[in-house]
């Protein structure tokens, strides 16, 4: 499969137009050429409906975010939802602000491992998504992403590199991510402007091509390292949204590899 063919849209890009009219945002996506798509949530549609449009508009589920404490108490409804979309690489979207801190991402740690030594021989991936905050913290002298993620008993949590964030934490997501061979399944791809407030994205965060993330290095990586999708995740924009990711998924199509 050509790169072009692995690229994905997290959902979570369009939740507002998702909430306003659910076939129309999934319609409007197939027409710029997404085959791939990434859950988050169902932004208040029946699950079933969900299922029954993303089918209509040939639109495939690569990856699920979850929200962090279904992983501790929803499994079966997290089982549930991955059959209904065919869709066994599921990850944490991102640890809630209660649990950030050392006490916290130990015992996210176990949960995790948990679930994917009940689920990895049904053939789920479990995995974990991360944001800044991430790799401000180290445990056993590991960044947090990177505890976590470490395998153990054979068994390893994937990593979902997000090169926004990466970027964000003034590491070099090219350099990042060479640490996740054959454990990094998707990676989101979003571009970052510097010089601007951690939390200022509408100036900060950029469409893909506009920003100082080397995604052909990452794709270059990706396509030597089992990367499966590389999808695109606009939190926000100043453009309308679909015209947002026309313009990213054109600047990836058009990097030569």
């Amino acid at each position: 499969m050509k790169f072009h063919e692995k690229i994905a849209v997290q959902l979570y890009s369009v939740r507002k137009e998702m909430e306003a009219n659910l076939e129309e945002t999934l319609r409007l996506l197939s027409e710029l050429g997404i085959k791939n798509v990434q859950l988050d949530g169902m932004r208040g549609n029946p699950p079933l409906e969900v299922a029954r449009l993303l089918k209509k508009y040939d639109l495939n589920v690569v990856g699920m975010h979850i929200k962090h404490d279904r992983f501790f108490n929803d499994l079966d409804g997290i089982i549930e939802e991955a059959y209904l979309f065919d869709c066994k690489t599921i990850y944490d979207k991102y640890i809630e602000e209660e649990d950030q801190n050392e006490v916290g991402y130990r015992k996210t740690k176990r949960a995790l491992l948990e679930v994917a030594y009940k689920l990895s021989p049904l053939g789920f991936r479990v995995g974990l998504h991360n944001p800044e905050y991430d790799f401000k913290t180290e445990i056993d002298g590991r960044m947090m992403m990177d505890f976590v993620t470490d395998p153990e008993n054979g068994i390893s949590i994937y990593a979902e590199p997000d090169t926004y964030w990466i970027s964000a934490s003034d590491i070099d997501p090219v350099e990042y991510i060479k640490r996740y061979s054959g454990r990094a399944p998707i990676i989101h791809m979003k571009d970052y402007i510097p010089g601007f407030d951690l939390t200022d994205m509408d100036n900060n965060l950029t469409e893909i091509g506009s920003g100082t993330v080397d995604f052909k290095s990452v794709i270059e990586w990706g396509e030597q390292n089992g990367v499966e999708y590389y999808c695109i995740e606009q939190d926000r924009s100043k453009l309308d949204m679909f015209e947002s990711l026309k313009i990213s998924i054109a600047a990836l199509k058009n990097i030569q590899i």
